[in-house]
């Protein structure tokens, strides 16, 4: 995903022109103006943006507990969470069918600003819109792409846009609240930290004398307790946790809270009931059946 952006934006706006079939000139002069200067500062946001490549287990229970926050009106307070890098861009494992999204997350003081894309087997779709959030309000503001689709006729409505974009903004958000607090505890989360580029191209560039960007990835996996989070979350019935706190030792999910101080706390995953605690073992899929 990464590549695909680095690339797109390096060509943008006259790759889109040119699929779209529309020739610079016809367009209006500070429409133009406005297509370059976003590709321009996209370009330099992706050079220092922080990647994070979430595994498909870590996604599973980010999204889980991305849905109990919104549940329960924590996303109000997102802006009050620090990032930890201003530019994020998310990324997930490839799906087998269907679109792969991916969001750049910015953040200025208490502003947050959201950008999705997705891309299929026929290529990339940029942005249409920015998502920007600060604590309950958020501002829906279009991005070029979206007054260049206007422009030339492509039918694309401010509702469709919001219907494709706005619940996956939300998500990654969530995802990338939940990430940044629950990295400040042990054994939620594993972080490993590697280029960006593969060893062969590595040593390619090396060889040819060229210099590659110092970027890295970080990949995101579950830790122990992350791994009994979603063991809690994904395994028993309501009924039968009910039935089986009364009997023996098991463990019981961790959630995010607010705090005193008008922010978002986290309670680890722990172990209740009586008794010894009987190792089980579950084979947890992405999939529902």
């Amino acid at each position: 995903m990464l590549a695909n952006l680095l690339d797109f934006y390096k060509r943008y706006p006259d790759i889109l022109l040119y699929l779209k079939g529309v020739d610079r000139a016809s367009l209006p002069l500070d429409l133009t103006k406005s297509l370059d200067f976003h590709g321009q500062r996209q370009r330099e946001i992706f050079d220092v943006a922080q990647v994070y490549q979430i595994d498909e287990r870590a996604e599973m229970m980010l999204r889980k507990l991305s849905a109990q926050m919104q549940r329960d009106g924590l996303d109000s307070m997102f802006s009050n969470i620090r990032l930890p890098f201003p530019a994020m861009l998310l990324t997930i494992p490839e799906p087998k069918d269907g679109e792969w999204p991916a969001a750049l997350i910015t953040q200025d003081d208490d502003t947050l600003y959201t950008q999705i894309y997705l891309a299929n087997k026929r290529g990339l779709f940029p942005n249409l819109l920015i998502f920007k959030s600060q604590g309950a309000s958020v501002d829906i503001l279009h991005s070029p792409t979206f007054d260049l689709s206007q422009a030339i006729g492509d039918g694309v409505t401010e509702d469709a846009a919001v219907k494709q974009e706005k619940s996956l903004c939300f998500d990654f958000l969530a995802i990338a609240v939940g990430m940044s607090i629950l990295f400040e505890h042990k054994a939620m989360l594993e972080r490993e930290e590697v280029s960006s580029y593969p060893r062969a191209e590595r040593r390619r560039a090396q060889k040819s004398g060229r210099t590659l960007p110092n970027k890295s990835i970080i990949k995101v996996k579950l830790g122990e307790l992350g791994k009994r989070q979603l063991e809690a979350t994904s395994s028993e019935s309501k009924a039968n946790k009910e039935a089986i706190s009364k009997r023996r030792a098991h463990w019981v999910q961790g959630h995010f809270m607010r705090n005193r101080a008008g922010g978002i706390s986290w309670r680890n995953p722990h172990i209740r009931g009586a008794g010894p605690l009987l190792e089980q073992e579950r084979h947890i899929s992405s999939y529902e059946e």
